[in-house]
């Protein structure tokens, strides 16, 4: 098999880690345009690097594109017209304003790396409850990560809050509601330490009436490590709610009717690097990648997020 890797940042590390110990007779490739940082991988690591993919004229049977979102577009162009057989892109695939459809984008196996649908607490809610019987969800991602002003991309419309790790919250809800259609009903936003937004709260409508409220926060000081969680509420009145540790399902009265650790559904993993959601999330791409976001999932994503910065600009304006 053969591997293909843009980009040899954090998280091009960590997918090429979990792959070589998942299959240790995958033949990598990297493309890596720094120079010091390809010399010193190549010192440490078994694989073909090069600086740009000019010269790659052979299909990949696995691309893996871990760069800035700014350059996702033009990558999955190449990796089309190479004739790479599965394009795995993280996550929020060229941001908000990636809202176009464009010819390419009719490939089947392009797919969008949104890692929490693999956590074991989102499966198990995937798989119990009735999507039908939903009437409201809220989602939040708190943490302390922007501690000081970004530069770069980071400091503009590709990053923020909402794009960063509100996308992923995002995912999950349309993955677990089977819904992609809203309407934005409210919206506010902070810039607290970027130019950008640091803090987004959003309330939303579904096209079958499920409420939808939203809140992400990465300047939030009193929180020691980042945290996401769901909260599902059903006709009957009974609420799930989940986090990437355990889901606890209440009554209508809020009493606890069951509480179901991560360690209780969790599967073992041949490989274990940064979590089990990541070595799933590899093994799926390896195999049927059945549970992976597709590429329309990535586009309905970066839609709504749009619709959400729209209305926020407008209210402003």
């Amino acid at each position: 098999m053969r591997v293909l890797i843009y980009g040899f940042g954090r998280m091009g590390l960590t997918h090429f880690g979990i792959l070589k110990g998942l299959n240790p007779e995958i033949k990598f490739t990297v493309v890596e345009p720094s120079k010091i940082l390809r010399k010193l991988l190549q010192q440490n690591i078994k694989a073909d690097f090069y600086s740009d993919d000019s010269t790659l004229k052979e299909g990949f049977d696995i691309t893996l594109i871990t760069t800035p979102p700014f350059i996702h577009l033009e990558l999955i162009e190449n990796c089309i017209n190479r004739g790479d057989d599965k394009v795995f892109v993280e996550k929020p695939f060229g941001g908000f304003t990636n809202i176009n459809d464009n010819s390419f984008y009719d490939s089947k196996n392009i797919y969008i790396g949104y890692v929490l649908r693999f956590n074991p607490c989102v499966q198990w809610v995937k798989s119990n409850i009735n999507q039908e019987n939903i009437i409201s969800i809220s989602g939040q991602y708190l943490s302390n990560t922007l501690v000081s002003k970004p530069v770069g991309w980071r400091n503009g419309e590709f990053s923020g809050v909402l794009n960063e790790v509100g996308s992923h919250v995002i995912d999950l809800i349309q993955y677990i509601s089977g819904e992609n259609q809203f309407d934005v009903i409210d919206v506010e936003k902070e810039s607290v330490i970027s130019d950008i937004d640091d803090i987004v709260r959003a309330k939303l409508k579904s096209k079958n009436n499920i409420f939808i409220s939203l809140y992400f926060n990465w300047v939030k000081k009193d929180v020691r490590k980042p945290m996401f969680d769901l909260e599902i509420k059903m006709k009957n009145g009974e609420t799930y709610s989940i986090d990437q540790q355990q889901i606890k399902y209440l009554n209508s009265e809020g009493g606890l009717i069951n509480r179901i650790g991560v360690t209780d559904i969790a599967e073992t993993v041949p490989f274990y690097l940064r979590g089990i959601d990541f070595t799933k999330q590899m093994l799926d791409l390896l195999g049927k990648a059945d549970k992976m976001a597709s590429l329309n999932d990535g586009l309905a994503v970066n839609k709504l997020m749009n619709k959400i910065i729209k209305h926020e600009n407008n209210i402003r304006g």
